[in-house]
C-alpha cells in the first residue's frame, strides 16, 4: 500500500477507525510506545510528544486576523492563480462530502469552501479561516505533516494526534515555487472519516501539479522577458559586465567574461552573492574578493507589469570600481563583509504628468484617489477624496496624513504603507475621520508607482464601506446568536446533507437520543423506527422536491430502543446563491406534553361526562358574554339542543328562540351585575315553561378575570329549586300551624278571662243591676277578645307574599301582645330598648312576625324557671339590627354551627324546622341572622334587615 494513503479500498473503515483509536490511546497513555501505524504517522506522533502537543485539545488556535487574511489574498500572487482551481476542486468534490482548503506556508487556513453544513460541523474543532494547522500547533494532520515532510499525505481518523480531529480524514499536498523551491502553501481536502476515499489525495495532488505547472510557465515567461531586457542592455555598447537574475536568484543571462572569471556556477547561482533572499524592490550592492582583487556588484530590480520579476546586476571588476550606474541622488544599499542588506529610504520622485485621458480617469473617478510620496505625504487627490474626507485638496496637501486616521488604525496604516513602498500591493480596511467629526469606514487599495524600475510613490484608491461594515457586524452578531442557540437549546438539532447523511448534531441530540456525534456522523439518521422508515423516505423525497419549511409530529427511537414523541421542524439550508446545500432538523421531545395532553383530554372527557350528568345547568361564557360551552341540562332548559350556540350572546340566542327571549335578556342583565361587583353573586331567576308553568332557578355567577384585570370569563351554574320552594312553603305553613297550635292555649286563656268578666256583668244586668259602666266594661272586654282573635287569624291565615315598608317596633309590639299571656305563664318579662327614629324595613309582615315568634318561643322554652328577655333595636349603616337576648341555659359551642339545619334541634320534642324557616325568611329578605351563646349564660340572636331606601 502507498504509504501516503491511509487505507486501501478493501479496508473496513469502521474496524480500522476503532483499531487506530486503540493504538492511539495506548500510545498516549504510555502503554505502547511502538504502535502499529504507518511510519510516517509514528514519526509525526513522536514530534508531537516532543513539542508537548495536548492530545485532548479540541480546538485549533486562531492565528490570523481577518485583515491579515485579506492582505494575504490580495498581495500573494499565487492565490490569484490558485483560487479558480480551488473552486473547481470544490465543485468536483462537494458531493463526496469534502471541504476544500488552502493554507499558507505557515499552515494557516486562508481559504475554505464547501458544503455549508459541513463547514458548520468543522467549526467544532475551529477548522475555519485563520486557524493554524501547523503540526506544532494542531498535532498530526495532513496540512501540518505535509508542510513538515514536504510531501503529499493523507491522515485518517485515529491517525490524528488530537482526539477531536479523529472524526475526520484529510488529504493534503504542498505547492512549491519553481523559482525559489520554497513551499508556498498546502491544498487540503477534509471530510468526515466515513467518506474517506484514496482518490481524494490524487485529486489534491493533481491540483497542486496544475498550479506548479502554471507557476513554471509564468517563470519561463519572466525569464524570457529578462533575456529580452539583457539583450537591450548589451546592445547599448557598454563594456561593463552584467547579468540578469530571476526571482529565485538564478542567473538567466550573463556577460561571457563573468563565465570566464568563474562567477557563474554550473547550477546557475551567482558566486559570492549574499545568502539572503534578494530584495527586488530597491537597489543594493555588495563587494566580493576575487582573484584579481575586490569586485563590486550592483543590483537593480527589474519591474514588469507593476511587479519585480528579477534583477539586473552590474559587475565592476577590481581596479575599475567607478560607480557608473549609481548616481548620488539614488544611493544603493551597501554590504560590508558579514553584514545584512539595509534598504535606504527612497527620496521623493517627481510625478509624471498625464494627458487629458488619464486626467479625466483621475478626476472623474467615483472612488477617492490619493497620491502619496514615499514618505506618506499627500501629493494629489481627486474630487471624490474631497467628498469622502470633507477637506479640499489644498487642505489635504497641507495636513498630516495620520491626523485623518483614527488612533486605533494608525499603526495598521503605517504597516501597510511600509509594505507597499517595498513593492507589495496592499488592500486593507481602516476608519478615517471626516472633517465634520464623524468616522467613516473605508477600504484602501494601495499599490506602488514606478518610474525607471524604481518606486516613486504610492497610489491609493479609497472606497466608503461604512454600510458594508454594518452589515458584517449584523451578520457576526447573528452568527454568534446562532452558535449560542445551538449550544444551549434543549432542542435536538441535526444537519443532514443532500443525501440525508448526518453532518452535525448538537449536545441536546446526544442527550435526547443517546448516540454521540462520532457514532452518527456521515451515516444515515439512526433515530427512525423500523415501522416508520417508509414514511420517512417519502417525506425525504417531498422535502428535497419542495424545499419548503416543514413541521410535523412523529415518533423517534433512542439508542436503547425506547420511543419518544417529538415535534420536528425541517428547514432547507441555502448557500449565498440560494442553492439548497443541506437540511436542518430541529426535534423537541414532546413525550411529556403528549402525556399531559392525553391526561388532559381524558380529564376533559370525564369532566364533560360529569357536567352533562349533573342535574344542574352549567354554562361557560367568555369575557364578552359569548357562550363557549354548556351542558345538556342548560341546553334543555332553553331548548337549544339543535341551535349552534357557540360564540353567541344571550341577546342573539333570545332572537333565535323568542319564547325564552325575556329570560335570556334577564340573564344578560344579571351577568352585568356579576362583572360590576367582581365577586360571586347568587340570585333567583324565574323561567317560564311551554306548559304554562314557571320554574324557579337558584343561579350562581362566578366572574373570572385576567391578572391585569381584564375580563376572562363567566361561569353560570343554575339549579331548579321549584320543588324546594314548594317544600319550603309547606314547611312554613306547617311551622305556622304548629305555632298556632302552641298559641291556642294562651289565646283560649286570653279569651276566657274577658268572657268571664262579660258573663259576670251580664248576670248583674239580668238581676236588675243596670249601670252604664257595666256596658262600657263589656264592650272593652269584647274589643280585647276581638284583638286577640284578629292577631291569631292573621298568623294562621295563608297570606300572599307581599313586601311592603313596615315599622319594626310596631311589629314587635304586636308579637309581644300575642305572646304576653304565654310569657306571664312562664314567668318571663320582655323588655324592649328601641332607639329613636328606627327606619322602615321592606318586608313581608307575617313572615317577619313568624321569625320573632319562633325566636321568642325558643327563649321561653330555654328559661323554664323564668327570667328576662331583652330586645334591642338600632340602626347600623344601611340595616336595622334586632338583638334578642335571653337568660336561658345557653347552647354548647359545637351545636351552634348546626342550628338552622332541617330537623336539628336541642329540644326534646322539637323538629328543628322553626330555625330553618327563620333563616330562610331572613335570607329571602336579603338579611342575616347570627346566633351566639354560652353554656349557662344565655343566648343572643342578632337579625340584620336592610332598610327601605326611601326611609333615609
Amino acid at each position: 500500500m502507498n504509504q501516503l494513503i491511509a487505507l486501501d479500498r478493501y479496508t473496513s473503515l469502521s474496524l480500522e477507525r476503532v483499531k487506530l483509536e486503540q493504538e492511539w490511546e495506548q500510545f498516549i497513555t504510555g502503554v505502547n510506545s511502538n504502535p502499529a501505524i504507518r511510519p510516517l504517522m509514528y514519526e509525526s506522533w513522536q514530534r508531537c510528544l516532543e513539542q508537548n502537543i495536548n492530545p485532548v485539545n479540541s480546538r485549533a488556535a486562531i492565528s490570523l486576523s481577518k485583515e491579515q487574511i485579506e492582505e494575504y489574498r490580495e498581495s500573494v500572487p499565487v492565490f490569484h492563480i490558485l483560487k479558480p482551481l480551488l473552486m473547481q476542486l470544490k465543485d468536483s468534490s462537494i458531493d463526496s462530502g469534502h471541504l476544500v482548503t488552502f493554507c499558507n506556508a505557515s499552515g494557516e487556513i486562508v481559504y475554505l469552501d464547501g458544503n455549508l453544513s459541513l463547514m458548520l460541523k468543522a467549526e467544532d474543532m475551529n477548522f475555519v479561516v485563520g486557524s493554524s494547522w501547523a503540526e506544532n500547533m494542531a498535532g498530526t494532520n495532513a496540512i501540518g505533516t505535509s508542510l513538515i515532510t514536504g510531501t503529499p499525505v493523507q491522515v485518517f481518523a485515529g491517525e490524528h494526534f488530537c482526539q477531536e480531529v479523529q472524526k475526520w480524514t484529510c488529504s493534503a499536498a504542498p505547492i512549491r515555487d519553481p523559482a525559489t523551491k520554497s513551499i508556498l502553501g498546502v491544498i487540503d481536502l477534509t471530510g468526515l472519516w466515513r467518506v474517506n476515499h484514496p482518490h481524494s489525495l490524487s485529486a489534491v495532488m493533481a491540483t497542486t501539479q496544475t498550479v506548479e505547472k502554471y507557476l513554471l510557465n509564468q517563470l519561463e515567461q519572466e525569464r524570457f522577458k529578462l533575456k529580452e531586457y539583457y539583450s537591450q542592455l548589451t546592445n547599448t555598447g557598454s563594456n561593463t559586465p552584467l547579468l540578469v537574475l530571476d526571482r529565485g536568484g538564478k542567473v538567466v543571462s550573463a556577460s561571457p567574461a563573468l563565465y570566464e572569471q568563474g562567477w557563474i556556477h554550473s547550477n546557475h547561482d551567482l558566486v559570492g552573492a549574499p545568502s539572503i533572499i534578494f530584495s527586488l524592490t530597491s537597489r543594493m550592492q555588495w563587494e566580493v574578493e576575487h582573484r584579481r582583487g575586490i569586485w563590486r556588484f550592483e543590483l537593480i530590480p527589474y519591474i514588469y507589469g507593476g511587479k519585480p520579476i528579477g534583477a539586473v546586476v552590474h559587475v565592476f571588476p577590481a581596479n575599475d570600481l567607478k560607480p557608473v550606474l549609481i548616481d548620488r541622488n539614488h544611493p544603493a544599499t551597501t554590504f560590508e563583509k558579514g553584514s545584512e542588506p539595509k534598504i535606504p529610504l527612497q527620496d521623493q520622485k517627481p510625478f509624471i504628468k498625464s494627458d487629458e485621458f488619464f486626467k479625466s480617469l483621475f478626476e472623474d473617478n467615483p472612488s477617492a484617489i490619493i497620491c502619496f510620496d514615499c514618505s506618506g505625504n499627500i501629493m494629489e487627490a481627486n474630487p471624490a477624496a474631497e467628498r469622502l474626507f470633507g477637506y479640499t485638496v489644498e487642505e489635504l496637501r497641507n495636513s498630516c496624513t495620520q491626523t485623518f486616521i483614527l488612533p486605533e488604525y494608525r499603526e495598521k496604516r503605517l504597516h501597510h504603507f511600509s509594505n507597499v513602498t517595498k513593492g507589495k500591493p496592499q488592500e486593507f480596511e481602516i476608519a478615517v475621520r471626516h472633517k465634520n467629526g464623524h468616522s467613516v469606514d473605508v477600504r484602501i487599495n494601495n499599490f506602488p508607482m514606478f518610474a525607471q524600475n524604481e518606486i516613486i510613490g504610492v497610489y491609493g484608491i479609497i472606497k466608503d464601506i461604512t454600510r458594508h461594515k454594518q452589515i458584517e457586524e449584523d451578520l457576526k452578531s447573528t452568527k454568534e446568536q446562532l452558535e449560542l442557540y445551538l449550544k444551549n437549546t434543549v432542542d435536538a438539532i441535526v444537519v443532514l446533507d443532500m443525501q440525508f447523511k448526518v453532518i452535525k448534531v448538537n449536545q441536546a441530540f446526544e442527550k435526547m437520543f443517546g448516540w454521540n456525534e462520532q457514532e452518527v456522523i456521515g451515516g444515515s439518521l439512526p433515530t427512525i423506527p423500523v415501522h416508520l422508515i417508509d414514511d420517512f423516505n417519502k417525506l425525504h423525497q417531498e422535502i428535497v422536491h419542495s424545499r419548503h419549511v416543514t413541521s410535523y409530529e412523529t415518533v423517534r427511537q433512542r439508542k436503547d430502543g425506547s420511543l419518544l414523541d417529538v415535534s420536528k421542524f425541517v428547514s432547507p439550508l441555502s448557500d449565498t446563491r440560494g442553492n439548497v446545500v443541506a437540511f436542518v432538523f430541529i426535534l423537541r421531545d414532546i413525550t411529556e406534553r403528549k402525556r399531559m395532553e392525553e391526561a388532559l383530554e381524558k380529564n376533559e372527557r370525564q369532566l364533560r361526562t360529569l357536567i352533562n350528568a349533573m342535574p344542574d345547568s352549567v354554562c361557560f361564557k367568555d369575557g364578552e358574554g359569548r357562550w363557549m360551552e354548556a351542558n345538556e341540562c342548560c341546553l334543555r332548559i332553553f331548548q337549544l339542543e339543535d341551535v349552534p350556540y357557540h360564540g353567541k350572546r344571550d341577546a342573539e340566542l333570545a332572537a333565535m328562540n323568542p319564547y325564552y327571549g325575556k329570560a335570556l335578556l334577564l340573564c344578560e342583565e344579571s351577568d352585568k351585575q356579576a362583572w360590576e361587583k367582581g365577586i360571586t353573586i347568587r340570585l333567583e331567576e324565574v323561567i317560564p315553561q311551554p306548559d304554562g308553568e314557571s320554574k324557579v332557578f337558584e343561579v350562581i355567577k362566578v366572574p373570572l378575570f385576567h391578572p391585569d384585570g381584564r375580563r376572562q370569563g363567566l361561569v353560570v351554574i343554575s339549579r331548579d329549586i321549584t320543588e324546594l320552594k314548594r317544600t319550603e312553603e309547606l314547611l312554613r305553613k306547617s311551622e305556622k300551624l304548629s305555632v298556632v297550635g302552641q298559641l291556642a292555649a294562651g289565646v283560649a286563656h286570653e279569651i276566657r278571662n274577658p268572657l268571664t268578666s262579660i258573663r259576670g256583668f251580664i248576670q248583674f244586668i239580668k238581676e236588675g243591676n243596670y249601670k252604664d259602666a257595666y256596658f262600657q266594661t263589656i264592650l272593652s272586654e269584647l274589643d280585647r277578645i276581638q284583638s286577640v282573635v284578629n292577631e291569631f287569624l292573621v298568623l294562621a291565615k295563608p297570606q300572599a307574599i307581599n313586601f311592603t315598608p313596615r315599622n319594626l317596633p310596631a311589629l314587635l309590639y304586636q308579637v309581644i301582645d300575642l305572646l304576653q299571656t304565654e310569657a306571664i305563664m312562664n314567668n318571663v318579662q320582655i323588655a324592649i330598648d328601641c332607639g329613636s327614629k328606627i327606619p322602615l324595613v321592606n318586608c313581608e309582615e307575617n313572615q317577619v312576625k313568624q321569625v320573632f315568634i319562633n325566636i321568642l318561643k325558643n327563649a321561653f322554652e330555654a328559661m323554664p324557671n323564668g327570667g328576662q328577655i331583652k330586645i334591642e333595636l338600632m340602626q347600623q349603616q344601611e340595616s336595622v339590627l334586632i338583638r334578642i337576648i335571653d337568660q336561658g341555659d345557653g347552647i354548647a359551642e359545637d351545636r351552634i354551627q348546626k342550628l338552622g339545619e332541617p330537623f336539628y334541634t336541642t329540644k326534646e320534642k322539637g323538629t328543628g324546622l322553626g330555625l330553618m324557616i327563620s333563616y330562610k325568611i331572613v335570607q329571602a329578605h336579603h338579611g342575616s341572622m347570627k346566633i351566639s351563646s354560652q353554656k349557662n349564660k344565655g343566648t343572643t340572636v342578632e337579625i340584620m334587615l336592610p332598610i327601605f331606601p326611601s326611609s333615609n
